[in-house]
């Protein structure tokens, strides 16, 4: 994957799902942007976008996205994950992601991205997350 702008890096936030299925960017100086190459393991049979990429990478720069807009950042657990699928991306393709915090707060964060290829939106995806808390607190050994 080659990608000729240098503001995109290499997506660097822990995310087994998203080192396995690879190729992912952020955008250097904002956590609110990110970008991928449709490819290999991220299509379905037709060589298109599947959909399940879609709601995984959603919940997953969501979730960070609104996780360090405190600091230390505040890890975060979905509760709530919606995806509207309203067009395509083909292997080729470069999908571009805009994520926008709506609420954070000290019980809820939610957040919505959209996803866009060749300049036009595929894809809509609103996450609703709560702040997790450690095992012992939540009553597990």
């Amino acid at each position: 994957m080659t990608d000729a702008r240098p503001d995109f890096v290499p997506y660097d936030r822990p995310s087994p799902l998203l080192t396995a299925i690879g190729g992912f960017l952020r955008h250097r100086d904002d956590p609110l942007r990110a970008r991928f190459l449709v490819e290999g393991p991220k299509t379905n049979a037709r060589g298109l976008l599947h959909g399940g990429v879609i709601a995984s990478v959603g919940d997953v720069v969501i979730g960070h996205a609104l996780a360090v807009r405190t600091d230390p950042p505040t890890p975060l657990i979905t509760v709530n994950l919606s995806c509207d699928m309203v067009g395509t991306a083909r292997e080729g393709d470069w999908v571009d992601i805009a994520v926008v915090p709506t609420r954070t707060g000290r019980r809820l964060a939610a957040g919505t991205a959209t996803f866009a290829a060749g300049g036009r939106v595929i894809a809509n995806v609103s996450a609703l997350f709560m702040p997790s808390r450690p095992a012992a607190a939540a009553g597990r050994p």
